[in-house]
Formats: structure tokens, C-alpha cells, sequence
């Protein structure tokens, strides 16, 4: 059969490989589909890549609060120790987070219809939590801090301390670290957004200021997530359908499927396979890194629980 300026499904195992035959029309949709689930995975992969950052600082700020409970000692080697430990993983943090809100309008346009509609949607909900939320604007403009000036961890402080009961009698000995920003030390740089800089107080406490900055960032991700559903769902039905379309005609091989146009197919060039195996992990990501908007409002506690 001539396939001279048509367009095709095949696999690019062989030459002699069945073609199934596609309009225009599908060829381009395939294409988009693709595209869309592309775009798709790299906004999970990039929130994936934020709360990943995210767990390490609080995990480690956790292991160092429980060694705390055996090793009393103190010295300045140590101190530095667990200040450079807790600067490097806060700062990968936010030059993570960072990223996210600076890239997330174009990302997001990328898999979703009406893509200068979309890209001034979310670009809207990253301005009202800017608004709204002091802690969003202070880790915002700590990003610049980090990259071109110095750490943001100056202090340190262990708020250990006993709770007691209703006869005020020791009952629990609490082990805490309470980790601040100093207004003082983030003036030595004298790029610091001012705006910012002014409304700060003398310490910032930056567990906090991570908590609800990744709270935000959880929301604005929901809300991607909503906004891009309908175009992700069809792009991925448009994949799963053109396989099934091969498998019956081949007897349910499908192995390493493409669209090809037929001019491409000549010359060797790259056709748009078909894989839904990276978008399985793209849905794996979505099940797994669920919404934490209130994290400001949530901490992990070893208390034991008398029933």
C-alpha cells in the first residue's frame, strides 16, 4: 500500500513491521498527547523534587533534636556541625521551592488547553498566597539571599523542657530545636528585598516559615493538578486508545508503538511513541505526594500514648 504522505502507526523494531493507518488529524493528536503528558510528569517530578528537599530538612532536623536525648556535649566544632547541616539541607530546600513557583505558570500551560489563560490562572493563585502570606514573601526573597550572598540559619536554640502534671510535678522531659533566621545578619546584605526585610521580625522562625511556605506551595500544586485534569485525562486516552487500535490488529502486540508520518519514516526520524510507562509513574506520583496546605499546622511528636 502507498503510504506516500500519510500517516501511520507501527512499531520501530522492522521495516516490514504492520502500519495502521491514521488520519491527520489523530497524528496531530497523538503528538499533543504526548506532549501533554510530558509536560504533566515534569510538574510532578518538580514537586516531587520539593517535598523531597523538604522531608530531608525536617528529617534531618529530627535526628539531630534525638541525638540531643544521649549526647550532652557542647563545642564550638559541634555547633558548627549542625549549623552547616541544617543550613545545606534548608537551602536545597528553597532553591527548590524556588524553582517550582518561578517555572509552575509556564509548566503548567504546557499540559493544559487555552495556554495564556491558564498561564495567568495559576500565576493569580501564586499572587494571592504572596499577598497573604509574610512567610511565602520572606522564603521568596531568601532564594536571591542564598544564591548570591550566604546561608539563612544563624541561630539555633534547644527549648528543652519538662512538662508537668496537674500537681506541677515533672512528668515529661520534651527535646525540641527551634531554628531562626536573624533580621540583623540578613541586613548585611544589602540587596535584601526591602519590602520584605522591613515587616520581618528580629528572629524568623524559618520551621515555621518552611512549613507554611510548602503548605502554599502544596495548595498551588492542588490547584494545578485541577486545572490541567481534563487535558491529562484526554491525553492519556488518546495514547491508551490508538495502542488498543494496534493491538487488534496485530493480535495484541504492541511493542515499542510510534506515529509516524511517512515522509519521516523515510528519512529515520523520531516518530512519537506511544509509552504510557512514564505516565504510570506520573499517576504513581500523584497517589503518593498528597496535599499538605496546613503543614504549618502539623508536626510528628514520639510521644507515648497512655490509653
Amino acid at each position: 500500500m502507498d503510504m506516500q504522505g500519510k500517516y501511520f502507526l507501527s512499531t520501530s523494531s522492522h521495516e516490514l513491521s504492520p502500519k495502521l493507518e491514521i488520519s491527520e488529524f489523530e497524528y496531530n493528536k497523538i503528538v499533543n498527547a504526548r506532549k501533554t503528558l510530558s509536560a504533566a510528569l515534569n510538574i510532578e517530578e518538580t514537586y516531587d523534587l520539593v517535598l523531597g528537599n523538604f522531608l530531608d530538612l525536617e528529617k534531618e532536623m529530627l535526628l539531630l533534636t534525638l541525638d540531643k536525648i544521649f549526647d550532652h556535649r557542647f563545642d564550638y566544632k559541634k555547633a558548627y556541625d549542625v549549623l552547616s547541616s541544617i543550613n545545606r539541607k534548608f537551602t536545597n530546600f528553597v532553591l527548590s521551592a524556588k524553582n517550582y513557583t518561578e517555572l509552575i505558570d509556564s509548566m503548567t500551560s504546557k499540559s493544559a488547553n487555552n495556554k495564556e489563560g491558564i498561564k495567568a490562572t495559576v500565576k493569580a493563585i501564586r499572587a494571592k498566597h504572596y499577598t497573604e502570606n509574610s512567610d511565602y514573601r520572606f522564603m521568596e526573597a531568601l532564594r536571591n539571599h542564598l544564591s548570591h550572598f550566604g546561608g539563612a540559619v544563624h541561630l539555633i536554640l534547644n527549648p528543652d523542657k519538662w512538662l508537668t502534671d496537674e500537681k506541677n510535678q515533672a512528668k515529661n522531659l520534651v527535646f525540641n530545636m527551634c531554628v531562626y533566621a536573624l533580621k540583623e545578619r540578613l541586613a548585611e546584605n544589602e540587596k535584601f528585598k526591602k519590602t520584605v526585610y522591613d515587616e520581618l521580625p528580629e528572629k524568623v522562625d524559618l520551621k515555621k516559615a518552611a512549613r507554611s511556605y510548602v503548605g502554599a506551595i502544596s495548595n498551588i500544586h492542588e490547584q494545578v493538578r485541577n486545572i490541567t485534569k481534563t487535558a491529562t485525562t484526554e491525553a492519556r486516552l488518546t495514547i491508551e486508545t490508538h495502542l488498543e487500535s494496534y493491538k487488534k490488529m496485530t493480535d495484541g502486540d504492541s511493542f515499542i508503538v510510534g506515529a509516524y508520518s511517512d515522509t519521516a519514516y523515510q528519512t529515520d526520524e523520531a516518530p512519537t511513541l506511544l509509552l504510557l510507562e512514564w505516565d504510570d509513574v506520573r499517576l504513581e506520583l500523584l497517589k503518593r505526594n498528597q496535599s499538605v496546605s496546613n503543614m504549618e499546622k502539623r508536626h510528628i511528636t514520639s510521644a507515648i500514648v497512655n490509653e
